[in-house]
C-alpha cells in the first residue's frame, strides 16, 4: 500500500484500544483478533482519527521517538489498513 502523505487514516469506531500491563493492545471484535502493539505503534494509532495526514503523524513519532524512523509510521498505518482495523 502506498500512502499518499496527505491520506488521512481513520481508525474505526467498534476496534477497542486498551493497555494491559505493559503492553498496548487492539480487539478487533469483528475478526476476535488482538494486535499488541509497540509504544511507537500506539502512538500512530491515537492519531488514526482522520484528522491527521500522515506526514503530521510521521513528524509526531520522529519527535516522540528520535531512533525511529519515520517510516516506522507508515509500516504501522499499513499494518493497520492490511488488518482491515481503518475506514477505508
Amino acid at each position: 500500500m502506498d500512502l499518499n502523505p496527505r491520506f488521512r487514516p481513520r481508525a474505526r469506531d467498534d476496534v477497542v484500544f486498551r493497555r494491559v500491563g505493559e503492553d498496548w493492545v487492539l480487539f478487533d471484535p469483528i475478526t476476535q483478533e488482538i494486535h499488541v502493539l509497540n509504544l511507537s505503534a500506539a502512538l500512530v494509532w491515537t492519531f488514526c482519527t482522520g484528522e491527521h495526514e500522515i506526514r503530521s503523524i510521521e513528524a509526531e513519532v520522529a519527535a516522540a521517538f528520535g531512533d525511529v524512523p519515520e517510516a516506522g509510521a507508515r509500516d504501522a498505518v499499513r499494518t493497520f489498513a492490511a488488518a482491515g482495523l481503518l475506514v477505508e
